[in-house]
């Protein structure tokens, strides 16, 4: 029956996506073909136009994303379509009017034209796209869930608060999953737990039970999910290697090279340039209403932390009504701040009061791409909560960058240290590329800047059976133990 649902499924998504990409295409040089005839031939216009968009839409798909139905949310997938389309159908015009100019030719343009009536006839075509992409990406949707009912999923941690955290992650998919348990490690029956369900969540579990509970769910065609970690981190840069005839996994540290840090501070006195300039505007008319609204100064100024423990000076647009120093530099942004102006409130959402960022960029203090610069205050106490925190300062705080673009203001320390963890691992100038192109799919999140605060977890308790709640395991009570005398980051609790 999983077997035939798997094949149903990926059969669906095959046919709905292609269909997709026809219409997208047809869409595109149908409405440009009303005053452009040549790409309906055979020519070389036609050719190099028809190249482009093909091309150009696989490129950004890598970048963005393509048809992930089941696997994203839906407003991401069509975030990310909408975004590819979108640059191909720009990049595939702006091709289209080169090939049209030819001051020699007649029925050409003497020089290029941007702005004209085939500027129409683009946005006519986008504006059919985007209708095209809603319908396959909620018919594929519909689809899916019909084929794929949500599928019984268990937690096995060694926590109520790990269970809590990673129930209220399964929350946002509930179509997907439906969590029916959550069973301590060392339950007698957790083994029977993980034969009644399909996917099984494990989190904060030590080393070697783990290892025995993911062979044993490999054994028995189980899906698992397993919440990262340092060390799971460090595995995934692994590169497989065979030193005679024995298997091996092999782990190295690579530091960026000075080519890749030479370019990558020009890139970010490119981009902060070029940013500050075509932003100006929009900065300009944030300063006069922030001037306006009486509401303190315009600039916000507070201390972060960036590469090596170094600390400079953040430049922001003020969002909070003027209060205290202390307060503003020791208390982070709670959900309903009520310290949030309205104003505030609208450059928050849209993340136009970081815009002043990109001097802090051009001045060497931040890079484009990098972990996200956190407090003073908030550093000190994340490292003593997780230790892990303090890794991230292996590179320059940055404007964007993993953490900010798949992580929300209020995502748990811990989780912000892993994925700026996965970036400093895969650094490269090209994976810096991706995520300032997927950095524009925040602006389709309405959670991304969600504030801190107690959210209701719909979480089952934790069966422990023969555990005592009130006494902690023997296993966890010698990890607390050796915790708290040995500061080696491993398995820290969230």
């Amino acid at each position: 029956m999983q077997r035939k649902r798997f094949y149903a499924t990926q059969l669906m998504k095959l046919c709905f996506q292609v269909l997709l990409y026809i219409f997208l295409f047809v869409s595109f040089f149908g409405m440009l073909s009303i005053t452009n005839e040549a790409i309906l031939n055979l020519s070389r216009t036609a050719g190099t136009t028809i190249a482009t968009f093909i091309c150009v839409m696989l490129l950004l798909t890598v970048v963005y994303g393509g048809y992930d139905i089941g696997v994203k949310k839906m407003r991401s997938v069509f975030a990310s379509i909408s975004l590819t389309t979108f640059f191909t159908d720009l990049i595939t015009y702006l091709i289209l009017q080169i090939m049209n100019t030819n001051p020699k030719n007649p029925d050409a343009n003497a020089q290029f034209v941007f702005w004209g009536e085939d500027l129409a006839l683009l946005f006519g075509a986008f504006i059919l796209q985007l209708c095209f992409i809603y319908f396959f990406v909620s018919i594929g949707y519909r689809y899916y869930f019909r084929i794929n009912p949500p599928q019984n999923s268990c937690i096995v941690t060694s926590s109520q608060e790990l269970a809590n955290h990673v129930a209220s992650k399964m929350e946002t998919f509930r179509q997907k999953y439906k969590l029916t348990d959550v069973v301590h490690y060392e339950c007698p029956d957790v083994k029977q737990t993980i034969l009644k369900h399909d996917v099984i969540f494990l989190a904060g579990i030590p080393d070697t039970e783990e290892a025995q509970l993911e062979a044993y769910c490999y054994k028995h065609n189980k899906t698992i999910y397993l919440l990262a970690e340092l060390e799971d981190v460090i595995i995934s840069t692994a590169q497989q290697s065979i030193l005679d005839d024995a298997p091996f996994l092999y782990i190295h540290r690579t530091e960026p090279t000075l080519m890749q840090l030479f370019l990558k501070r020009a890139c970010d006195i490119l981009i902060s340039l070029l940013g500050l300039v075509i932003l100006s505007p929009v900065m300009l008319v944030t300063a006069i209403v922030l001037r306006a609204s009486g509401n303190g100064s315009v600039l916000f100024r507070q201390k972060r932390a960036t590469i090596n423990g170094n600390i400079f000076e953040i430049v922001k647009f003020r969002t909070m009504y003027a209060g205290s120093r202390e307060e503003e530099n020791t208390c982070s942004t709670q959900k309903d701040d009520c310290r949030v102006t309205p104003v505030g409130s609208f450059l928050r959402k849209y993340r136009i009061d970081e815009l002043p960022q990109l001097w802090n960029v051009l001045c060497g203090d931040m890079s484009i791409v990098g972990p996200r610069p956190e407090m003073l205050e908030n550093v000190d106490r994340y490292t003593r909560e997780v230790p892990e925190f303090a890794y991230r300062q292996q590179m320059k705080a940055g404007l964007t960058g993993l953490a900010q673009i798949e992580g929300k203001y209020n995502t748990s320390p811990k989780d912000k240290a892993i994925l700026d963890l996965l970036y400093i691992e895969n650094f490269s100038l090209s994976y810096d590329f991706k995520l300032i192109l997927r950095t524009l799919t925040i602006f389709f999140r309405r959670d991304s800047t969600e504030g801190f605060g107690e959210k209701a977890v719909n979480c089952p308790k934790m069966r422990v059976d023969s555990l005592s709640p009130s006494k902690p395991s023997r296993h966890v009570a010698k990890t607390a133990r050796k915790g708290k005398n040995d500061q080696t980051p491993l398995r820290a609790a969230l």
